[in-house]
């Protein structure tokens, strides 16, 4: 199935490159869980969204058994605060350039905007129960789906349900929007032969590529109005045939596809995201247990193929930061699913194999939400959905325990595990993940170490 949700509003495309540079993927990562500050048993936070700032939004659980409700918190520098609220079914879901959040209080049928010290709702709507905001732009207009219906919100227009528009054909769910308010997303989304992407604008839903023939989905937006589109001639269900992806530009008129960016000859499950810096990435199967991963280049072109470990039998693709690093999961051949996260210079890296400072992993470090510094909201335990949570930051070179500063505890640490490092061990002294503590883990302790005033 198409992926057409923008995981924690990272799904989008800006057309000028936004000034951020090409990620670099760090070696190792430091691990923090994210504690529920009363204590409530093994289903405590569960987070949504990381900004650059490192601030973190989602859901608490709040009291036990039948009156056990949700409260939105925030998380920053090492705390967590819940947001007071009535004894209500409320969460936060996607956070603001400013650091708060919007959600859905699923009592109270709204939209609301949450701080620190309370919530208000900004839209009152017949919401389901499984209603979510799925992205939020720096100039406040918030997308979202409820059920198979997408939702769109800003304070000068009110809540626009984009089945009930002109043009629309139901169910049409959003995939991004842009600071202008101009949503992509996709018509008939249910209707894998013949979906169409839409975008709208002035309260209609216009088809922005009536020339390509057979189904479309609308995946990305710019603030210039390029549009990431998947394109499949003869539909995208049951899979198999081919199937491309374009960077369709805007002349202020009409939209101008040009030639693919990727062309997939045979494609089962086809998945894409892009970021605000112009990287696009898809991932696929060919049918036969065999998981495919492309990635471009930062502006939005020079598609290559990534490695894929060999033990994997299918993969997931979840988002991509702002940086160019691109999150997901596999499932491997023992049907664990595994995290994993990529760029186009560093490949495909699995995360459970570069976590310091973390208790045991059953999921392997498979990830929510990465910003564009790389930190990372992860699941270390259970499931993907309400499970322990944590953050993972990248560590400092030469930091062997994760401590946060490179000192002689450091350089012991590297002496003493020296030689080979068992494959699949949460990694310390291996600094550069490579099987073996040896000269190259010392020489980078030792170089850290030399810098330190």
């Amino acid at each position: 199935m198409a992926s057409f949700l923008c995981p924690a509003a990272a799904a989008c495309l800006l057309a000028t490159s936004t000034g951020l540079l090409s990620a670099v993927l760090p070696q190792r990562y430091v691990v923090t869980e994210l504690e529920h500050p009363d204590g409530n048993g093994t289903q405590a936070l569960v987070p949504f969204d990381i900004n650059d700032a490192g601030r973190i939004t989602g859901f608490a659980f709040h009291g036990f058994g039948l009156d056990l409700t949700r409260q939105p918190f925030f998380w920053e520098d090492g705390a967590t605060h819940l947001v007071p609220v009535a004894w209500d079914y409320v969460e936060g879901h996607r956070l603001a350039m400013n650091g708060t959040a919007y959600g859905i209080d699923g009592t109270a049928d709204t939209i609301i905007h949450a701080t620190t010290t309370g919530t208000t709702p900004v839209a009152s709507s017949d919401f389901g129960p499984s209603a979510e905001v799925t992205c939020v732009t720096d100039t406040g207009h918030v997308l979202g789906l409820d059920g198979t219906s997408g939702f769109q919100w800003h304070a000068s227009t009110g809540i626009r349900h984009l089945n009930e528009l002109p043009g629309s054909v139901p169910p049409t769910r959003g995939a991004d929007i842009n600071n202008s308010g101009t949503m992509i997303g996709t018509n008939a989304s249910n209707d894998w032969g013949s979906c169409r992407a839409v975008l709208s604008q002035g309260g209609e839903l216009v088809d922005p590529v009536p020339l390509l023939t057979g189904a479309t989905r609308g995946m990305a937006i710019d603030d210039a109005d390029r549009i990431v589109l998947a394109h499949a001639p003869a539909g995208f269900w049951p899979g198999g045939g081919v199937h491309q992806v374009f960077l369709a530009i805007s002349d202020g008129v009409s939209w101008n596809p040009g030639q693919p960016v990727y062309t997939l000859p045979s494609a089962y499950n086809l998945e894409i995201v892009a970021n605000d810096a112009g990287v696009i990435a898809g991932s696929w199967d060919t049918g036969n247990d065999d998981p495919q991963l492309f990635m471009t280049n930062s502006d939005g072109w020079g598609a290559v193929e990534l490695d894929i470990p060999p033990y994997m039998l299918a993969i997931t693709l979840d988002g991509i930061s702002d940086t160019g690093i691109a999150f997901g999961r596999f499932l491997d051949t023992d049907y664990v699913t595994i995290g994993f996260v990529a760029t186009v210079n560093d490949g495909v890296r699995i995360i459970g194999d570069r976590l310091i400072g973390s208790p045991p992993l059953q999921f392997y470090g498979v990830a929510r939400d990465i910003n564009a510094s790389g930190e990372m909201i992860i699941s270390w335990a259970h499931n993907y959905n309400y499970g322990h949570w944590a953050v993972a930051r990248p560590a400092l070179p030469g930091d062997v325990d994760g401590d946060g500063d490179v000192d002689v505890s450091d350089l012991l640490a590297v002496v003493a595990a020296w030689g080979p490092q068992p494959a699949g061990a949460v990694c310390g002294p291996d600094l550069d993940v490579d099987g073996t503590v040896g000269i190259n883990d010392l020489l980078e302790v030792l170089d850290a170490y030399m810098l330190i005033p």
